[in-house]
């Protein structure tokens, strides 16, 4: 009896090596097409060990619906790349100052804030201002007397009461009280009080829509007409101004569209044209400038950030291209996700130009390797929350 079950037991052991050589076999036999852009339906669970290599079951590719396209070589339009920084639209940028002297109050606009035409920044305390206002409401007075004046004598004048030289001299000095008037009232205009209610106090305001990117003010400090309070910038449009080479001057002229990215959005084109060619080169760096005015509706485009913008010529060239899609960012680096090795290896590359739907690769891929071009995200948050369990 114990030589039988001893028989029984190897029959088990050898019949169940077999099965397992049979299952190893099948695994390995599955590859994933590489012809054109295709969705992954399946993924080998066996393969040799590599701490990078994402592994990913079949339902999970499914669910993070992955495809993979070939790298490879794409005629694609010529460019011209220039590197410059964003600026304000000079045209809607205001350094607001005071028209007249006076110590500061009330300080209510900050840095950063939205400020609309005519809202108050702050407050001044000016004895120009309380000075002008009440010789304006004294030459109101005179102006007033002198026309009831005026009024009587001419009434005299009718009944024969006083003579003509009385009433000339009354009409004159009527004109005299309204040309005063009228001065004081210009200067009242010019220091932007007219309106206002009577006192000392200036106001500083908006002089239109806008940010207020600078702030150099301190309660109690003497404000003048030459000292700039805050500056505001209309940033729904911006301006970049490139040094374009001499030799590339003739691809471009004033209308000519050009497409602009920053490294805040990687993944992100800006849309905007040639405003102003400059007719002079340097004669240092053999350049002119070139002006290249965005709209920036949702205002992502901020003053001094590095923009590198491109012009299309007309002619074709071929590069090493793959989808935007492709590329993702890891710790500051562009990265692929290449299918080899029974599953996604992560691959640092080196970004070129981009061309509408698709960027070059400089260095980092091989043509015809696979390339995850859906779903990268899903292997992003895969690949950080394997190097966080490591970490720990």
């Amino acid at each position: 009896m114990l030589t039988f079950l001893r028989k029984l037991y190897l029959f088990a052991l050898v019949f169940s090596a077999i099965i397992f050589f049979m299952l190893l076999s099948g695994c390995s036999s599955k590859d994933v097409p590489d012809s054109e852009t295709k969705a992954i339906s399946s993924v080998p669970e066996e393969s040799e060990a590599n701490e990078d290599v994402i592994k990913l079951s079949n339902t999970e590719v499914q669910q993070s619906q992955l495809t993979v396209t070939p790298a490879s070589k794409s005629a694609v339009q010529d460019q011209l790349t220039f590197t410059a920084n964003i600026q304000a639209n000079q045209n809607k940028l205001a350094h607001v100052t005071p028209r007249i002297e006076g110590k500061l109050s009330k300080v209510i606009a900050n840095l950063g804030d939205r400020v609309k035409t005519g809202q108050i920044l702050a407050e001044i305390d000016s004895i120009q201002m309380g000075e002008a206002r009440a010789q304006y409401r004294s030459s109101k007075t005179d102006l007033a007397l002198a026309q009831a004046n005026f009024d009587r004598i001419s009434k005299l004048y009718e009944d024969k009461v006083v003579p003509q030289k009385q009433l000339i001299e009354s009409q004159s000095a009527l004109e005299r009280a309204k040309s005063a008037l009228y001065a004081d009232s210009e200067r009242l205009r010019m220091y932007g009080g007219l309106t206002e209610q009577n006192g000392s106090t200036y106001l500083l305001k908006a002089p239109f829509d806008g940010i207020v990117i600078e702030k150099n003010v301190v309660i109690g400090e003497l404000a003048s007409p030459a000292n700039t309070i805050f500056t505001i910038a209309d940033m729904s449009s911006v301006w970049i101004d490139a040094d374009v080479p001499e030799r590339d001057l003739q691809s471009l002229a004033v209308g000519k569209s050009a497409s602009v990215t920053v490294t805040a959005y990687p993944d992100e084109v800006f849309q905007g044209k040639v405003s102003y060619l400059s007719s002079v080169v340097d004669k240092t760096t053999r350049t002119a400038k070139a002006r290249i005015e965005l709209p920036n509706p949702n205002l992502k485009l901020r003053i001094d950030m590095f923009a590198k913008v491109l012009f299309s010529h007309a002619g074709t060239k071929d590069v090493f291209v793959v989808p935007n899609s492709a590329v993702v960012m890891v710790q500051g680096i562009p990265n692929v996700y290449i299918n080899e090795k029974g599953g996604f290896t992560p691959r640092a590359v080196e970004l070129g130009s981009r061309y509408n739907e698709v960027v070059e690769i400089k260095s980092g891929l091989k043509e015809g390797e696979l390339v995850v071009q859906t779903g990268v995200y899903a292997l992003k948050a895969r690949q950080l929350k394997s190097q966080i369990s490591d970490e720990h």
